[in-house]
């Protein structure tokens, strides 16, 4: 299973909504959609910053972000063509082109053994300082390979139950996505932000090497908009 967290910016004056919008009320077509694309799950977030509103989608795909895209971009189902159309309306990227640039870079993927099921999701982005990628690729590797224990102790303790962080190359610069479970993901982000435990001091700490000053980790996340979620349209069906 491919997974990928991407972060797509709101044109002035545009609404985030309206790209979820086409897809609701519409489930079957929805679902044959998705079926055709391999995608199992897909959820999106809203995210408004002093730099701008920001999307923040997650997706459980077959296939690599790259490929998925592609089929969406062919398809002539109706559903598929309204949803193209309103990415570009939104966020002025043209689906039936080929991706500008690197796809997402995933660097951390951790899922706790000991649940099987998706909890409620939350997602948010935060731009990498200039020169700073290759740093947080290390950081990431000894935080969730090197320490994977204190990792797994650490995410248990704040209720968390999966974390992707995913490093997005645009034009802008590289910003890192971040998407995490749990059953309160927004109590787990407060928990973390309050942590004095050791590794998560030590976490936060390397996190000032990678993100600009007014990215304060040891504060809870500002609030962030849950837009759509395909468990919770495929359930009510």
């Amino acid at each position: 299973m491919e997974k990928v967290a991407g972060v797509f910016p709101v044109l002035p004056g545009k609404d985030a909504r309206d790209v979820a919008a086409v897809l609701k009320g519409r489930l079957d077509e929805y679902t044959e959609s998705r079926r055709r694309q391999g995608v199992h799950v897909e959820r999106a977030y809203e995210q408004v910053t002093p730099m701008g509103t920001f999307v923040i989608s997650y997706l459980e795909t077959e296939r690599p972000f790259a490929e998925t895209s592609a089929i969406l971009g062919r398809s002539e189902l109706p559903i598929d063509r309204d949803f193209v159309q309103a990415i570009k309306d939104v966020h002025g990227f043209d689906v039936t082109q080929p991706p500008p640039g690197e796809p997402p870079e995933v660097l951390a993927d951790w899922v706790d053994e000991a649940v099987s099921d998706h909890k409620r999701g939350l997602a948010f982005c935060a731009p990498v300082i200039p020169g700073a990628s290759n740093k947080a690729r290390t950081f990431v590797k000894e935080a969730y390979e090197t320490r994977r224990d204190d990792l797994t102790a650490a995410r248990r303790a704040q209720g968390m139950s999966r974390d992707l962080l995913c490093l997005n190359h645009t034009p802008m610069g590289d910003v890192l996505c971040v998407y995490f479970e749990g059953d309160d993901p927004v109590e787990s982000n407060r928990r973390l932000a309050a942590s004095r435990s050791d590794y998560d001091v030590w976490f936060k700490e390397r996190c000032k090497e990678i993100f600009p000053p007014e990215i304060d980790v040891n504060q809870p996340l500002p609030p962030i908009t849950q837009i759509f979620d395909s468990q919770e349209i495929l359930v009510a069906r």
